[in-house]
C-alpha cells in the first residue's frame, strides 16, 4: 500500500505545490537537497528528511510516511531547502491519499477477485470480505486473513503481505482450512 500511496500522492497532490514553492521559497541557487537533507515548511517547520532522490521525485520521509514530491516543488531558502506547504497541510494531504488508497482496496475486496503475494505468486481468490476480515480461498483450502494484510501494487492488482509459505504454516495438517 505503501507504494500505491506514493503513487497516487505524487502524481495527484504535489504538481500545483511546485508553482507556490517557486512563489513562497524563493530560489537562491539552483540545488537539489540530499538524503539525509531536512525540507521545512513555509512557515520553517520540519517537514522530514530526504530518504531518497530521483529525476522524478524527492522522497521526503515524514516519519509516519514517505512522500514522493516533484523535485520543482522545492526550493533552497536562506534556511535551507523548504516546500511551500505547511506541515498541516502536508500531513492532511498524507493522510486523505491514505484513506483513497485504502477505500480503492477495499472496493477490490470481492468474491472472485484473485489475489497475489508481494512477489506476484497466485494465492488464491476472495470467497467473501467484510469490515475485518477476507475469506481467501487457496488450493488448500480457505482462509481468514486481516484486511489490512490487502493493498494493491502499481498495476492495481490485488496483492497481499501474507505468503503462501505463511498459509502452509497456518493450514492445519489434517487438511481443514481454519476460518477464525
Amino acid at each position: 500500500m505503501k507504494h500505491a500511496l506514493a503513487l497516487t500522492f505524487g502524481a495527484m497532490m504535489l504538481v500545483p505545490a511546485a508553482a507556490q514553492a517557486q512563489q513562497a521559497a524563493p530560489t537562491t541557487a539552483a540545488a537539489t537537497p540530499t538524503v539525509g537533507a531536512t525540507i521545512l515548511d513555509s512557515a520553517g517547520v520540519s517537514l522530514g528528511t530526504v530518504d531518497s532522490v530521483t529525476p522524478q521525485a524527492i522522497v521526503i520521509n515524514t516519519g509516519t510516511a514517505k512522500v514522493p514530491v516533484p523535485p520543482t516543488s522545492i526550493g533552497k531558502t536562506d534556511k535551507g531547502f523548504a516546500m511551500a506547504m505547511t506541515k498541516a497541510d502536508l500531513d492532511a494531504a498524507v493522510a486523505g491519499a491514505q484513506a483513497q488508497a485504502k477505500a480503492a482496496v477495499n472496493a477490490k475486496l470481492v468474491p472472485g477477485t484473485a489475489v497475489s503475494t508481494v512477489a506476484g505468486a497466485p494465492l488464491g481468490t476472495i470467497k467473501a470480505a467484510d469490515a475485518q476480515y477476507v475469506t481467501l480461498t487457496t488450493a488448500k483450502g480457505d482462509v481468514k486473513l486481516p484486511i489490512a494484510a490487502f493493498s494493491a501494487n502499481a498495476s492495481g492488482q490485488v496483492i497481499t503481505s501474507v505468503t503462501a509459505a505463511d498459509l502452509d504454516a497456518a493450514m492445519p495438517k489434517t487438511g481443514a482450512a481454519p476460518t477464525k
